[in-house]
């Protein structure tokens, strides 16, 4: 079966496109700004970002998101991204602790 993949803006990485977040452009108070689009429905043209925040860090400094969406003016609020990639399911949280089997013999 075939399965979508998407190039990252980060890190420029190859990945499935279920391990990626989709972000896109939509018009704010100041002009045009980057959101996560959590079910990957909204419309205009996406861009593909590793939920992490090194590749987030990699992406804006690069100034990757505005060649990519195809918007001139675009404003890019990395800690507003970093907040929606975390409740998006990445951003580098620590690995969950799983306890031993603690049940008595």
């Amino acid at each position: 079966m075939h399965r979508p993949t998407r190039m990252c803006v980060g890190c420029r990485g190859r990945a499935d496109r279920a391990q990626l977040v989709r972000l896109v452009a939509t018009s704010g108070p100041a002009g045009p700004v980057v959101v996560v689009d959590h079910r990957k429905t909204l419309p205009g043209r996406g861009a593909w970002l590793h939920p992490s925040t090194d590749c987030l860090s990699e992406a804006v400094r690069r100034r990757a998101f505005a060649p990519a969406l195809r918007v001139d003016g675009l404003t890019v609020d990395p800690d507003g991204l970093a907040a929606s990639l975390r409740a998006a399911g990445g951003g580098d949280q620590p690995e969950e602790q799983v306890a031993q089997d603690m049940s008595t013999p």
